[in-house]
């Protein structure tokens, strides 16, 4: 055998075990590839403790004093339909009452049915209820000074009729039986179990009659009310409480001695009614000292016939729940000035609630009177909150 062949056999020999290597080579480095996808991932956690829940929320809307004066009345009245028709007055409103969540707006006459009348003794066409279940609003509270105005009649009556058209309510009953069995009113909605009392400091001398039962701010009544609410388990308790002196905008002793009382035993927001002006709002938040608490003492008038300065205009307060691991706190809050024009169409007043600052520099719907009305309101307004509230804004646009 020549050199050349001996070469030759060993290059062949050196090639077999060399492909042998290679291929090894590559059989350990695929399994440790392999086994390294599947030894070195870690366990998921599939126990409830590492699921995250999506805090639940919830909006609610509150509006002023509701009255209905002769004027609004009338006004209300459609030729053509033969009816007393209000949508027309929440027409510019709509999308903030509608947008919430829960809607709730102090009802401040009765439905005694004819003969209609203003003040002092109010009551008000039936229609005047569709017309707040059209615009958005979803409770009434009807504890306020002019609840007894037309007796029994008027408060039964009233009952009835929020009943039948299916308007929730709280405040008046008519009689024991039903104020143990409805109050407080407990709302369950997305997620939440809320409470709301309605109490009034009094019907103007007027004798609650017959078995009626009416709130009134009584600290034995209340009381027993925060006990039987905290029997109910519920996770935010609300108080819409009429309250206060007339056309006076700030909070007098005697409001802040019944909001302390209220606060000490549960009550976590209070939402104040009467005196037709705006009144302060204060957020507090939670210290070492206090659970968080939150009170609006006036939201002054929503709609009414009264002119004069202060009184022609009021608010609506916004304010969000959220609720995590079983904790329910507020996480928002805000409030949105309304103001009526009063324009005359066809010889007859009309009566327009208007989200005041998003019309504050309207040309086309408002006269110049009106311009410089509601540019009083808002300057009156914004100085008194700006300088007294605690921790609320305004909301100067739409956030639904």
């Amino acid at each position: 055998m020549t050199a050349t062949g001996i070469f030759t056999i060993k290059i062949h020999t050196v090639n077999f075990f060399l492909k042998k290597w290679v291929l090894h080579i590559s059989v350990l480095f695929s399994a440790a590839l392999l086994l390294g996808s599947f030894s070195f991932k870690p366990p998921q956690d599939f126990s409830q403790s590492a699921i995250t829940e999506t805090p639940a929320e919830i909006t609610l809307l509150f509006t002023g004093d509701i009255m209905q004066h002769m004027p609004q009345v009338d006004a209300a009245w459609n030729d053509s339909l033969k009816a007393y028709i209000y949508d027309s007055c929440f027409k510019y409103i709509n999308p903030w009452l509608s947008g919430a969540d829960l809607t709730i707006a102090n009802l401040e006459t009765t439905l005694a049915g004819k003969p209609y009348s203003g003040y002092p003794a109010f009551s008000s066409p039936d229609e005047l209820v569709q017309g707040l279940m059209n615009a958005g609003i979803d409770i009434v509270g009807t504890a306020n000074n002019h609840c007894c105005d037309r007796g029994q009649n008027g408060i039964e009556r009233t009952i009835t009729l929020l009943d039948s058209m299916g308007m929730r309510h709280m405040g008046t009953y008519t009689n024991a039986e039903t104020y143990s069995r409805k109050n407080p009113l407990i709302v369950k909605t997305r997620g939440f179990r809320l409470a709301f009392l309605n109490y009034t400091y009094g019907t103007n001398g007027i004798t609650v009659p017959g078995n009626n039962v009416v709130s009134l701010i009584e600290k034995d009544r209340m009381l027993a009310d925060m006990n039987s609410v905290q029997d109910s388990l519920v996770d935010f308790t609300i108080v819409f409480i009429h309250w206060g002196e007339e056309y006076q905008r700030e909070p007098n002793a005697f409001q802040k001695d019944i909001a302390e009382f209220l606060f000490t035993h549960g009550t976590n927001m209070i939402i104040g009614s009467h005196p037709h002006v705006i009144q302060p709002m204060e957020w507090h938040a939670a210290d070492s000292l206090n659970k968080e608490h939150l009170v609006v003492w006036s939201l002054g008038n929503y709609v009414s016939n009264q002119r004069k300065r202060f009184t022609d205009g009021g608010s609506m307060f916004s304010v969000t729940l959220q609720k995590e691991a079983g904790h329910t706190h507020i996480k928002d809050a805000g409030y949105q000035l309304t103001w009526v024009f009063n324009p005359a169409v066809k010889g007859r007043k009309q009566y327009y609630i208007l989200p005041a600052a998003q019309f504050e520099n309207d040309t086309l719907l408002l006269d110049l009177q009106a311009q410089a009305d509601i540019k009083l309101f808002l300057s009156d307004s914004r100085e008194l909150l700006n300088r007294t509230n605690v921790g609320i804004g305004e909301i100067k646009c739409r956030k639904f």
